[in-house]
């Protein structure tokens, strides 16, 4: 078995929230339509480059030395992983 790299929570928003939002985007108010598309975005690309990243690489290693990336986080309640975060705070 492969290792997946993604949440499950994460899987099922990328594979299935487009359909879910071109049935059903009707059913919510017109106003919150954005901010719902918006978050829902945010928190399938959460702890991906496309928020952005911080790159640490030690200057003090001979040689070639490896950089480690560390991706930023969406900070949204929604998230399952930034969420649990607030809860626990």
């Amino acid at each position: 078995m492969s290792k997946q790299r993604s949440g499950i929570i994460k899987r099922i928003l990328k594979d299935h929230f487009d359909g879910f939002w071109k049935m059903n985007d009707i059913n919510f108010p017109e106003s919150y339509r954005d901010d719902i598309k918006e978050t829902v975005e945010k928190a399938m690309r959460c702890g991906t480059r496309d928020l952005g990243y911080s790159r640490y690489e030690c200057l003090g290693c001979e040689g070639n030395p490896r950089p480690v990336f560390v991706c930023f986080t969406c900070k949204s309640r929604f998230c399952h992983k930034c969420g649990k975060k607030y809860t626990d705070d």
